[in-house]
């Protein structure tokens, strides 16, 4: 199977579609009920507000499940297209190669709790299209378009999950490996950051909302109090796939050793923006599982480079069978 998904086949590319529907049909035909965390609402999410989208987001749970499972099926393919997409164009991996597409299903699939549509899950798209903003202004010499789209993705997820507001520093950080900015590219990436946020301010404004919209905005920025997180404890076995989780991504940042500038400055942005997602889990009370699919985005270049330049296979080996295992895991769980 590794040495099928690692190929640069336009079979393998064409097979991960369907790689998906095989990975998400199992949720998409069960009963509401046996999905894992259906009995919290709309998957498990902790949706603090009713200002913004979430007001109508929150509807989805009197929807049919499948409703729910669509959505994220098509993003989460589109996603792994798109890594594929932006590895080929600048060969990151050193080879081309699908395999990135593959194991980002993989880690959304082994989850087991990933399946059920959430904003936050757009976020981390328009992140992963700034990032590769990031990557294509490395080759263009720093073109002012790349730099404004950056901003503007980052300002659009950020308003559709407020949390995000603390990877900022990822930006900042992309620009200056990337690029030698001078002013003008920190202005450039400034008005994208704006732009959005002054559209929504004026429409809410006309709307006569605004006091409204930006409460439910602040109403995410709930510190901790408590340690560890509601959703750990609710969920312990969450906590062990984050646990595994989190093993093979200090394995992997270890062995990580890509003689290509332009991927070990990505490595760089990649893994700031994990490390700030990671504070977000600490600091911020009113976020739950869905950050998951926040830290997987970024993470899936290094994780796929090391299993992809790894000599030892029983390594590999151990590596795959645990996320499958952990996927096999929750869907028998689902079934007791």
């Amino acid at each position: 199977m590794f040495q099928f998904i690692r190929s640069s086949s336009f079979t393998a590319q064409v097979m991960i579609p369907f790689v998906g529907i095989l990975l998400f049909a199992v949720v998409w035909f069960l009963p509401a009920s046996l999905v894992p965390g259906s009995q919290y609402g709309n998957g498990f999410y902790y949706l603090p507000q009713d200002g913004w989208i979430y007001e109508q987001w929150k509807g989805l749970a009197n929807f049919p499940l499948w409703v729910q499972v669509l959505p994220t099926l098509v993003l989460a393919v589109v996603t792994a297209l798109v890594l594929v997409h932006q590895d080929l164009r600048n060969l990151l991996m050193g080879r081309r190669s699908y395999g990135i597409g593959y194991l980002f299903l993989f880690l959304i699939a082994s989850s087991g709790h990933l399946f059920l549509i959430h904003p936050a899950f757009i976020s981390g798209f328009l992140i992963l299209l700034g990032i590769g903003n990031l990557g294509a202004l490395f080759k263009q010499e720093a073109k002012y378009e790349l730099v404004f789209g950056l901003g503007f993705s980052w300002s659009c997820a950020i308003l559709l999950y407020p949390p995000l507001v603390f990877t900022l520093p990822v930006l900042i950080i992309g620009l200056a490996v990337m690029v030698s900015p001078v002013w003008r590219h920190w202005v450039t990436a400034l008005l994208g950051l704006i732009l959005p946020v002054l559209l929504c301010l004026g429409v809410f404004y006309l709307m006569g909302e605004l006091d409204y919209q930006i409460s439910s905005f602040l109403a995410w920025f709930r510190f901790r109090t408590t340690w560890p997180p509601e959703f750990l404890i609710r969920e312990p076995f969450i906590a062990v796939w984050f646990g595994l989780l989190l093993f093979w991504i200090i394995v992997a940042s270890v062995k990580y050793r890509n003689p290509k500038v332009l991927s070990r400055q990505l490595f760089l942005v990649n893994f700031s923006h994990f490390f700030l997602v990671l504070v977000m889990v600490i600091l911020v009370e009113t976020i739950s599982v869905e950050v998951f699919w926040l830290m997987l985005c970024p993470v899936t270049y290094l994780m796929t480079f090391w299993a992809l330049e790894l000599r030892r296979n029983w390594v590999r080996d151990l590596f795959f069978m645990s996320l499958l295992a952990s996927f096999v895991f929750f869907r028998i769980r689902g079934l007791m």
